[in-house]
C-alpha cells in the first residue's frame, strides 16, 4: 500500500536550515496538493522561500491559528521527544490538521507509534548480531504481529536457518511471502508430538516463544484453552528447547504481574515454568530459558489500538473502558527490539538464572489519552469532533499494569533498558504436578475450577500463607 496523497494545502514547520532542505526534496511536490507556506521553530532567523507564516520558540509553543485553509502541517526534521510530539500533534488537531512526516524520500502520516512508546535509548546491535549470526533459530507464532516483526528482524541478522512456526495456515502463509528464505511449520504448540519432530527436524539453537492466546476477555471465557495453550504449551515448547540443547526466550505479559484474570495467570505459570526449567538447566551447564515481559504492543493480537482505528473509519465513538484504567504501551518494532535486547543479554549471561527480564517502560499512559490522540492524528479533537464512551472493565481486566509483582524485588540490569526481576524459587517437580492437575481439569472441561487452581497456584507465598490460615481457622 503506498503512502496516501494529502489533500489540500499545506504547512511546512521546523528551523529554516530544516524547511530550505524540505523544499528541495521531491516528495513535496508530489504528495501535497500545494504549499502555502512555512512556520519556522527556534533560534534560526534565516530565511526561506515560501512565505512565513508563524516563528515560534520551540515545538511546545508551536501556533497555528495563521494556518489559513491549510490541512496538512509537515515536520521538516524528526522530532527530538515524545513531549514536542504530542504538543505538535495537539495543536494540529486544534486547527483541523493532519501531520505529516518526511522519512527518507518519502512523506508519511504521524503515527500513534510517532507519539508514545517507549524506545530503547540504545540497542546493542552487535550484541544481539552475535546471539544470532549463524544460529538456527525458531519462532512460534512466527506469523503474528510480534512473531513475524522479530522475523523481519532476524531475517537481516544472518542466521543459518529461520524456522517459522504457526498453527494458522493464513498467517504462515503471509509471512512466507514475505519472508521466502524461512523455512515454514504448520504445527500447533499444543501438541507435544509435532512440536518434538519439528525441533528434532530443524534442530534450533534459539527458540523465540511467542505463540500464545492474548484476549484477555476471550481467555478468561475459556480458561481450559486459555491453560491448554499458555501453560501447556508453553511447557511443550520449553522442554523441546532443552531437548535439542536450544536457548529459549519466552514472550510473557506485563498481565503475568499480580494478575487478576486467566490470561494474565496462565502466562505467570509459564514464566514460572520457564524460570525453574532455567535453573534446572543450569545445574547441568545447559542451555537459558529466559521470560521477557512486554506492556501493551500497539497493533498486535488484542492491542486496543486496531479497534480505534476501526471506530474511526466508520465514525463511531471511541469505547475506552475506564476513565482511570493505564496500561504500559510499546510499537511492534520497539517489542522486537527490546526481545532482541533482552535474549542477547540473557543469552551471553549464565550465571543469573530464573529471572524475567522487564522493559524499562517509564510511566504508564492512560487509555484514554491514547484514545484522544489517535483522534487527534486524524485531524479532529477529542470529545468534540468524535465522542469517547466509557463502557467499563472488561472480565479479568485491572485498571492498572505492573512491571515488577508483589513477590518479586529487582536485580541488576542487565542492558540498557531491561531490568531484571527476581523470585522466590519455585520447584520443577511442584510446577510439573500443579501442570498436570491442570491438564486433567481441561481435558474434563472444567473450566470454573481450573480457573480458580489456576489463580492459587501462581499466588504469592504470602497470599497462599493467608488463605490456608483461613482454611484451617
Amino acid at each position: 500500500m503506498g503512502t496516501p496523497v494529502f489533500e489540500g494545502a499545506a504547512l511546512v514547520a521546523g528551523t529554516a536550515a530544516a524547511v530550505r532542505a524540505a523544499l528541495l526534496r521531491p516528495s513535496l511536490a508530489k504528495r501535497i496538493a500545494s504549499l502555502s507556506g512555512a512556520i519556522l521553530v527556534g533560534a534560526d532567523r534565516g530565511e526561506v522561500d515560501v512565505a512565513v507564516h508563524a516563528r515560534v520558540a520551540d515545538w511546545t509553543s508551536l501556533d497555528l491559528s495563521s494556518a489559513g485553509s491549510a490541512r496538512t502541517l509537515i515536520l521538516a526534521e524528526p522530532l527530538i521527544s515524545r513531549q514536542a510530539s504530542r504538543a505538535v500533534l495537539a495543536a494540529a488537531a486544534e486547527a483541523r490538521m493532519k501531520v505529516a512526516l518526511i522519512d527518507g524520500d518519502a512523506l508519511r502520516p504521524m503515527t500513534i507509534g510517532d507519539v508514545i512508546g517507549r524506545s530503547l535509548a540504545r540497542v546493542d546491535w552487535d550484541r544481539i548480531s552475535a546471539a544470532i549470526a549463524g544460529k538456527r533459530v525458531l519462532i512460534t507464532g512466527g506469523g503474528g504481529s510480534i512473531g513475524g516483526e522479530l522475523a523481519r528482524r532476524i531475517a537481516a541478522l544472518g542466521p543459518a536457518r529461520l524456522t517459522l512456526l504457526d498453527n494458522s495456515e493464513f498467517n504462515l502463509f503471509s509471512i512466507g511471502r514475505e519472508l521466502p528464505q524461512a523455512s515454514l511449520a504448520l504445527a500447533d504448540i499444543r501438541d507435544a508430538e509435532a512440536i518434538k519432530r519439528w525441533f528434532a527436524r530443524e534442530k534450533p539453537e534459539l527458540v523465540f516463544h511467542a505463540g500464545a492466546l492474548k484476549q484477555v476477555p476471550l481467555v478468561e471465557a475459556h480458561p481450559c484453552e486459555g491453560v491448554r495453550t499458555n501453560v501447556g504449551g508453553c511447557r511443550i515448547v520449553a522442554d523441546a528447547s532443552i531437548a535439542v540443547g536450544a536457548d529459549m526466550v519466552f514472550v510473557s505479559t506485563d498481565k503475568a504481574v499480580n494478575p487478576s484474570g486467566v490470561m494474565g495467570a496462565s502466562k505467570r505459570l509459564g514464566e514460572l515454568y520457564c524460570q525453574a526449567l532455567d535453573r534446572e538447566s543450569a545445574r547441568k551447564q545447559g542451555p537459558r530459558i529466559i521470560t521477557v515481559r512486554l506492556g501493551n504492543v500497539l497493533g498486535s493480537a488484542g492491542s486496543v489500538s486496531p479497534l480505534f482505528e476501526r471506530q474511526l473509519e466508520i465514525g463511531a465513538p471511541l469505547t475506552v473502558t475506564d476513565a482511570q484504567v493505564t496500561r504500559y504501551f510499546i510499537t511492534i518494532p520497539q517489542a522486537a527490539d527490546f526481545l532482541l535486547q533482552a535474549a542477547a543479554a540473557g543469552i551471553g549471561s549464565r550465571d543469573s538464572r530464573g529471572h524475567a527480564y522487564v522493559l524499562d517502560m517509564g510511566e504508564p499512559l492512560a487509555v484514554v489519552d491514547l484514545a484522544r490522540k489517535m483522534i487527534q492524528l486524524t485531524g479532529q479533537r477529542p470529545e468534540q469532533d468524535v465522542d469517547i464512551v466509557f463502557v467499563g472493565l472488561r472480565p479479568g481486566e485491572k485498571l492498572h499494569e505492573e512491571l515488577v509483582g508483589a513477590d518479586e524485588w529487582r536485580e541488576p540490569d542487565p542492558a540498557p533498558g531491561v531490568m531484571a526481576a527476581a523470585s522466590p524459587p519455585r520447584g520443577l517437580a511442584e510446577l510439573n504436578e500443579i501442570i498436570e492437575r491442570l491438564t486433567l481439569l481441561w481435558r474434563k472441561g472444567a473450566d470454573a475450577e481450573i480457573a480458580a487452581q489456576l489463580r492459587t497456584a501462581v499466588a504469592p507465598a504470602r497470599e497462599k500463607a493467608e488463605r490456608e490460615l483461613r482454611v484451617a481457622s
